[in-house]
């Protein structure tokens, strides 16, 4: 097997690329520091290394021999339940990511001459992570086990995520690298045969195509089956039938409904090869999907190819659970305006600007947010019917006819963004609201930190974490961060951590002598802002009078009296995002966003204002939105819909997270024809 030539290089840049952007991707997720990032870095690319010079041809029963029971026994119990664990987290991974995977794992075979690489050593395949994540634990050390577990949940949801794009760059470096994907019938196994793994069918990459591919293999058995010399006699027959199809077919667009032939008394010459289509039906009913069987066409008629995708298509849009009946009802109106168009016009299933698929797509878009229940009463709905029916008043089957009601629905979709617009615009100083909000955590972020920094005895560093961020919080929140009032209680505590350090000279002491006195007052209004007793005041005051007592003692302490030292508290794990409301008057503003303050993504949203944005609440329940403003500060995002009484406020990344999981999707821009189209594709059985 062919190696490319700068192998080494190749490895190189892999290596780099794996865990620079491993780095970047687990930095995005806010989940961990960046000295346990680098601990998983430095395990990853251990096991890199590792895997690449490993020139073992082994099986799996040999790898796995040293896995005995006693070996086993040398874990203790949370570092085997945490090695499971992980063991589990490696497999679920390989699972979500195994196309991409795949790929990579072809591309090593051929860059490390490796035909019998087993597909679990993938370099960067989820085990070097996990080796990475084991890395970083027995760094850390002083995590207990369910803190472990619980931190390894959270990096498994946001991995499942984000690793598919970090292989697919991984893929594309490979490429442009030259090392081609190795064959899989030359991959060996010590534990199974060699065999080649099968590939889906190849399809069409437009779902249409795809579709009238499917059903014209579907039509060859009937043509095979046709007697010979009957290929002018079916072509004369079918260009008849058509003659006398779309006579009927207009006729019937007059009636609004399966009727009588035009001409009373008079038997059309196709009716007995087309006895659905001439049947009585005067009672109106259900939508009614329009078949080449059922119109008596026959199966080698080229028309039949045209009815039967367009029968297909419609038949997706009726039974899609997301569209309101009312909608449906509208569409379905249009069925024989489109199939007279297919008949003479093929470029309806090839040109997705088609006028009259246009129209489908526009009215789908002009619908959206409404409830799946809504009458057909409701604006929007009557608009949608009132503009299919003048439609189904224009005789013929001109591509131009649909220009007047393409034009007609974008006016209808531009007054519903407008009437959105003007309602979005007192939940505006709401939406800043939490924006303000998020400029006070990072300030009171930044104070917090300085003051650690500083190393205060360990009494000073609790109250300053337990009981003075609480006091910042609620003055910021009441006064705002750029305030006087702030600025003087964010004074006073850095003025207690400078009066309880060692004071050298007797200005120092003079200084601390004259500010004492200010300090105390402020401290004593902030307690009891937050609800200490005048016991706890008391009792924090005493321990400021002999931390201050010391630092005025010239000459190092005697042995045993310095004051213990502050530990800076761990990082807490991130918490999940919960429901809230913000309330202005009789205004509410429903919120869905995380305890603590959390930055935007840094990646670019996929989404724009404008967009229609199907997500879940907290609660789990699917909604559907408009997004309407987005915050300056942070990002936040307006979500509107009165057709359901839905104002919510979202932070970025829980939407971000929704779209990867594919639990959430933009509607907006959306082609109802092609999705309706890949839905049928699906019902054929052709899809991958």
């Amino acid at each position: 097997m062919s190696i490319h030539a700068d192998a080494f290089d190749t490895l190189r840049n892999c290596r780099s690329l794996f865990l620079k952007h491993l780095g970047a991707l687990l930095q995005d997720s806010h989940l961990i520091s960046g000295h346990a990032i680098a601990a998983i870095q430095q395990g990853a690319g251990a096991y890199f290394d590792e895997v690449i010079a490993s020139d073992q041809r082994v099986s799996f029963a040999e790898e796995a021999h040293g896995l005995t029971a006693s070996r086993i026994t040398l874990l203790a119990e949370d570092d085997l339940e945490l090695g499971i664990r992980l063991d589990n987290m490696t497999a679920r991974l390989f699972e979500r990511t195994g196309d991409l995977l795949w790929k990579l794992h072809l591309r090593f075979v051929t860059l490390l001459r490796r035909p019998d690489l087993p597909k679990s050593d993938n370099p960067v395949g989820p085990k070097s992570i996990c080796r990475g994540l084991d890395a970083m634990f027995s760094a850390a050390g002083a995590s207990t086990l369910d803190q472990k577990l619980e931190l390894l949940d959270r990096i498994e949801t946001y991995l499942g995520q984000n690793l598919p794009a970090l292989y697919a760059e991984l893929n594309d470096l490979l490429e442009r690298a030259g090392v081609n994907a190795a064959q899989p019938a030359i991959i060996t196994s010590p534990d199974s045969p060699t065999a080649a793994r099968e590939t889906a069918p190849a399809l069409s990459s437009n779902a249409l195509q795809a579709l009238q591919q499917a059903l014209a293999a579907n039509l060859a058995p009937a043509a095979g089956l046709a007697p010979a010399g009957s290929g002018a006699a079916a072509s004369l027959l079918s260009q008849s039938a058509l003659e006398q199809l779309m006579f009927r077919l207009e006729a019937l667009e007059r009636m609004g409904r399966f009727g009588p032939p035009v001409i009373p008394g008079s038997q059309a010459p196709g009716e007995p090869m087309m006895p659905d289509l001439f049947a009585e039906n005067p009672a109106p009913s259900a939508p009614k999907i329009i078949r080449s069987a059922e119109l008596g066409i026959p199966k080698t008629a080229s028309e039949s190819l045209a009815i039967d995708t367009l029968a297909m298509i419609f038949e997706a849009i009726l039974d899609d659970p997301e569209l309101p009946d009312a909608l449906k009802g509208a569409i379905a109106s249009l069925q024989i305006k489109l199939l007279k168009v297919a008949m003479k016009d093929s470029s309806l299933f090839t040109d997705a600007g088609h006028p009259a698929r246009r129209v489908i797509d526009r009215m789908a878009e002009a619908a959206l947010g409404l409830p799946l229940d809504v009458p057909t009463r409701h604006p929007v709905c009557a608009r949608l019917l009132e503009l299919a029916s003048a439609l189904r008043s224009e005789p013929g089957s001109d591509p131009a006819d649909f220009t007047p009601t393409i034009t007609a629905l974008d006016v209808l979709i531009d007054d519903r963004r407008q009437r959105m617009l003007a309602g979005a615009a007192p939940y505006r100083p709401l939406l800043e609201t939490l924006d303000r909000r998020d400029r006070l955590a990072g300030q009171l972020a930044v104070v917090i930190e300085r003051c650690f920094d500083a190393q205060p005895p360990a009494a000073i560093g609790r109250f300053i974490d337990q009981t003075w961020r609480r006091v910042l919080r609620e003055i910021g929140q009441e006064h705002g961060p750029d305030s006087r009032v702030w600025q003087e209680y964010v004074a006073a505590i850095d003025g207690l951590i400078w009066s309880v350090q060692p004071k050298s000279d007797a200005e120092e002491r003079k200084q601390l002598a004259q500010r004492v006195p200010s300090i105390l007052k402020v401290l004593r209004a902030g307690m009891a802002r937050v609800g200490l007793t005048a016991a706890e005041q008391e009792d924090f005051l005493d321990t400021c009078f002999e931390l201050q007592t010391q630092a005025l003692r010239a000459g190092p302490l005697p042995d045993g009296s310095a004051p213990e030292a502050f530990i800076r508290p761990a990082p807490r794990l991130p918490e999940a995002a919960v429901a809230g409301q913000l309330a202005d008057g009789n205004l509410a503003l429903a919120t869905f966003d995380y305890p603590e303050h959390r930055p935007p993504p840094s990646r670019a949203p996929a989404w724009c204002e404008g967009d229609w944005l199907a997500f879940r609440m907290a609660d789990g329940t699917p909604q559907i939105a408009r997004l309407c403003a987005t915050s300056p500060g942070g990002q936040r995002l307006l979500l509107l819909n009165p057709e359901q009484t839905v104002a919510l406020a979202m932070h970025p990344a829980i939407l971000d997270s929704q779209l990867r999981e594919g639990i959430a999707a933009i509607r907006s821009g959306q082609s109802l024809f092609d999705h309706a189209a890949g839905r049928a594709l699906g019902k054929t059985g052709k899809l991958p």
